[in-house]
């Protein structure tokens, strides 16, 4: 009877104890639920930062080429030493020995690596001498890393340096091209993941997601008539002693910018040893008022529109007129000009009187139309629209003043833009730096379109231009003139603005013309900032205008006149030393660049100085570029180059019996990049060439 009442209570209990394990089951198993599940990822995360460093790899920046497919900037592998102090077990040792590898102060780098806010990671020194690389690795110590890294490197230094720019520590453009360009050239950066075990140390690495090597760009530029310009106007600003200068080399037909140069310049590899002043580009981002080179504007608007004639005589007064009370005056007293006299003895009442006849608003729109007061559209970063008022806001003498290049503000570039248009026969052409864009396997992604409208027609073009020639064989630059070759152009002389008042003392000098005639193959530009002694256009820029433009033409190997005496110059070859950085490693290059100019339909000749007689083509296998240009300039051969790097093939075969003007082929390419040897093996010593060690030819930029 007993045995039967307890029954119902010992089930109880044994309920109980069940739902109290299935309640204990249900908690755990909610939990489990809430870690892989719910807080799954939040885990996930925790754990691989635990057991995982992911680590970025920048990407390599795309080339810079010039026109030639020579390298104007590039990328380098260097090394960055990184600690990792909470694997150093003795931090005060391994800081001194790092401090004296690295010329470092031993007490300061201690402090860094002993702050318990950089226990996981400390950069020690980016960049580092390969030198340096062999002697970290020598340490042995666990926790010192070495960290590979891109290096911007721009093999001439400060060659084009406003145009290429530079790139900061940050691996972003930090002006010219690099700049402007910078979302194509900087590609896109890879991850990489390491396992670490307890004590942080390496196991396994994981390639999250590979670096891809950002666009490659050809220039317009010419590196060759980039030196000479660059090298011409630093001569003419120091002979000047003038406070700075710059030149522009353009196409008058396409408006391709071959040359563009400032002075003083920098050196973009140490972009931060000069002053920032130095970086700007001030062909592109510096106003001034132009004086005289203006007037062929008001020129050829009053001759498009017919308010003048070529053969009509202008009564210039003895040179002074009055315009709104007040009096202007010439640099000499002249009586009657033809209208083409009126620019070749740059006549500022002549011109003036030219201004009066269109009246305000004519001679607004024809400002207008030569571009002024608008930005030219050029591929490089901080260019300005200039200054030019609206016809309304003009005072009364403003005609006057206006048509001989005063109470107007423009850019270097503007006023080249403007000549151009005489040359090529009418047209206001776009200019351009970057010719092609290509990938990072040399297909080609983008062509520059040329863009160009007509503003005057073929006649006034023409007649212009003949007046143009007449200012160098008979006016004010006469010391412009080109041996070898007819040219043309416009002096310039403007009195600077100081504090609110033209200057006595400070003027803007300049010249631009183009060569040769009739058919212009470059219009060239040369300003010279605040030169004393002499300080007109025509002594002081005109000789300048004529050395570049002598050595340009021969450079490009356009023939003399016929009619006139043979140059007795030489052509300038560019030097292609690389000794910036000569002991790092290049980045991998573009795989078909050396296909490039053929799918771009651009034939790739280099067309260099006759020699004499003939001989036998040498074996240029192994020679580098600039060595082949030689041994072809020695020997008087046109030279058909592809790709880049060293000879592998040539077409004739080597032996073979070249004349004089004859052409050979040699395709030159860069042997593929194996794994890049530890600090202190013996092959990658063997590899480093000497800093500042080249081959014999031309000197390199300094």
């Amino acid at each position: 009877m007993m045995s039967e009442h307890e029954n119902p209570a010992h089930a109880g209990r044994i309920a109980l104890v069940i739902a109290f394990i299935c309640l204990w089951c249900f908690l755990i198993l909610g939990r489990l639920c809430q870690l892989q599940i719910v807080r799954h990822d939040e885990l996930l995360q925790q754990a691989q930062e635990r057991q995982q460093v992911v680590r970025l790899v920048r990407a390599p920046r795309g080339v810079i080429y010039d026109s030639r497919m020579d390298e104007l900037a590039t990328s380098m592998s260097v090394n960055t030493v990184i600690v990792v102090p909470r694997r150093i077990k003795d931090i005060p040792a391994a800081a001194a020995s790092l401090a004296a590898i690295l010329d470092l102060d031993a007490g300061k780098l201690r402090e860094r690596m002993m702050d318990p806010k950089r226990r996981g990671y400390l950069v020690v020194k980016r960049r580092i001498d390969p030198q340096d690389e062999a002697r970290i690795a020598a340490l042995g110590t666990e926790g010192i890393e070495l960290e590979e890294e891109s290096l911007r490197v721009y093999p001439n230094r400060d060659l084009a340096c406003h145009v290429l720019g530079f790139v900061n520590m940050e691996g972003a453009g930090g002006g010219g091209i690099e700049m402007q360009y910078d979302r194509e050239l900087r590609g896109e950066d890879g991850r990489f993941a390491s396992d670490v075990d307890a004590r942080r140390r390496s196991f396994r690495a994981t390639v999250l997601k590979p670096p891809v090597q950002g666009r490659s760009l050809i220039l317009s530029l010419d590196k060759t008539l980039q030196y000479i310009a660059e090298r011409e106007l630093a001569l003419g600003v120091q002979d000047a002693r003038a406070a700075s200068g710059n030149v522009i080399i353009m196409e008058p037909d396409t408006g391709r910018i071959l040359a563009l140069a400032n002075y003083p310049s920098f050196n973009s590899n140490r972009y931060n040893d000069a002053e920032p002043d130095l970086w700007r580009n001030r062909a592109v981002t510096d106003l001034f008022e132009p004086g005289s080179t203006f007037k062929v504007v008001v020129a050829a608007a009053a001759l498009d529109r017919g308010l003048t004639r070529p053969g009509e005589v202008i009564d210039c007064q003895m040179g002074s007129i009055i315009i709104g009370r007040h009096v202007f005056h010439d640099h000499k007293p002249y009586g009657l000009l033809t209208f083409s006299q009126v620019l070749e003895y740059s006549s500022n009442i002549g011109a003036a009187k030219l201004g009066l006849r269109l009246g305000q608003e004519l001679l607004h729109r024809a400002l207008l139309d030569f571009g002024f007061g608008a930005r030219t559209g050029i591929d490089l970063p901080g260019e300005i629209i200039g200054l030019v008022r609206s016809w309304q806001n003009w005072s009364a003498l403003s005609i006057g003043a206006i048509s001989f290049g005063q109470e107007v503000g423009v850019t270097s570039l503007q006023i080249l833009r403007a000549i151009n248009a005489i040359a090529n026969g009418g047209y206001l052409v776009r200019p351009t730096v970057v010719d092609r864009v290509i990938d990072e396997q040399g297909d080609l992604v983008h062509v520059t379109a040329p863009g160009k409208n007509r503003i005057m027609s073929p006649a006034t073009a023409q007649v212009v231009r003949d007046a143009f020639a007449g200012v160098v064989l008979r006016g004010t630059g006469r010391r412009a003139a080109v041996e070898g070759y007819r040219c043309a152009g416009k002096t310039g002389t403007a009195q600077k603005i100081v504090d609110g008042h033209y200057s006595d003392s400070k003027y803007l000098a300049s010249f631009v013309g183009f060569a040769p005639l009739p058919a212009p193959r470059l219009s060239i530009l040369v300003q010279i900032d605040e030169p004393k002694g002499k300080i007109y256009g025509g002594d002081v820029a005109a000789p300048i205008f004529a050395k570049i433009a002598q050595e340009a033409l021969l450079h490009l190997r356009v023939p003399p006149d016929s009619s006139l005496p043979l140059p007795a110059l030489k052509p300038t070859l560019a030097s292609a030393a690389v000794d910036y950085a000569p002991n790092a490693t290049p980045a991998a290059p573009i795989t078909a660049a050396q296909d490039v100019r053929t799918q771009a339909g651009v034939a790739p000749e280099i067309i260099v100085a006759a020699g004499p007689d003939s001989a036998a083509l040498p074996d240029f296998n192994g020679m580098d570029k600039r060595r082949v240009i030689e041994r072809c300039l020695d020997l008087g051969l046109k030279l058909q180059i592809r790709g880049s790097g060293t000879a592998v093939h040539q077409e004739p075969p080597p032996g073979t019996l070249m004349a004089s003007g004859d052409t050979c082929s040699v395709t030159f390419a860069r042997a593929p990049q194996g794994p890049r040897s530890r600090a202190g093996d013996p092959a990658g010593a063997g590899a480093t060439a000497a800093p500042n060690q080249t081959a014999g030819g031309p000197p390199r930029f300094r």
